[in-house]
């Protein structure tokens, strides 16, 4: 089987970092290509291909310098993973005010699109060059908080309308890179634990399940992502099989149609 390359964005923890562990299990077949600010030790552990350290996708040159320490590496499958709340620090509650309409804060909302939209916008648009064309793959790690339609408890407001953004992005380039061969595709990863919600509230902390999972829904909806489903939005479900967001095409697993 030939090799296929798989670049990670943000893979130095979180679910970037359970990404890169599941896919340097599957054998030498993957290579891993992980990026990040600095690396850790839990990803230096991996023993995957390559990490890529001194990338803020929030850089407009993160693309451009990725690009470079791929040195010519024909990218298969590009995970767009890096991606936050884009509030300043602060306790979950502090953060979660910023994001209310009352209280918001216009900072939050620039860093929350230049990381969640631009950045993997700028980094897509650096890579597709590199891409296997035909063949090549673009996954946006979304969120179902994006949806205009289910918004039915409001806050968040930086981190939903800049994913709404790159959900938008995502499905211009599925059109753009159509005649390329290169299918683009978003995910939605369910709650994870990780460092995301280190101080969630105890009432909410019950709905967070363990990165694992959504990793394995990440890597399911990248293996089912072709040209006849570019363009999709699609519920990872914690590895447990797809389902498919509204409005989206019908996405196949091993032959099982996901509903």
């Amino acid at each position: 089987m030939p090799m296929m390359n798989v670049v990670v964005t943000g893979g130095n923890s979180g679910l970037g970092l359970e990404l890169c562990k599941q896919l340097h299990a599957r054998g030498d077949d993957v290579a891993v290509f992980a990026t990040c600010r600095t690396s850790s030790p839990e990803l230096d552990a991996v023993g995957i291909a390559k990490v890529i350290t001194g990338i803020d996708v929030t850089d407009a040159g993160a693309g451009d310098a990725i690009a470079a320490a791929l040195d010519g590496v024909i990218v298969h499958c590009l995970i767009n993973n890096a991606g936050g709340l884009g509030s300043p620090p602060g306790t979950w509650d502090e953060r979660m005010d910023t994001q209310k309409f009352a209280s918001l804060d216009f900072d939050a909302m620039r860093n929350a699109f230049e990381l969640n939209t631009l950045g993997p916008l700028r980094v897509s648009k650096a890579l597709a060059p590199l891409m296997a064309s035909p063949g090549g793959k673009i996954l946006i790690v979304s969120t179902l908080m994006a949806s205009i339609t289910d918004n039915n408890s409001g806050g968040m407001m930086a981190y939903r309308c800049s994913k709404a953004a790159v959900n938008m992005a995502a499905v211009t380039m599925s059109v753009e890179l159509k005649p390329k061969g290169i299918a683009v595709g978003m995910v939605h990863p369910g709650m994870l634990k990780t460092s995301f919600i280190d101080d969630v509230p105890a009432k909410m902390a019950k709905f967070f399940k363990p990165v694992q999972g959504g990793a394995a829904g990440v890597l399911s909806a990248l293996d089912a992502l072709c040209m006849d489903t570019t363009g999709s939005f699609t519920h990872g479900n914690y590895g447990e099989g797809l389902k498919r967001a509204r409005g989206s095409p019908a996405v196949q697993v091993q032959g099982n149609v996901a509903i």
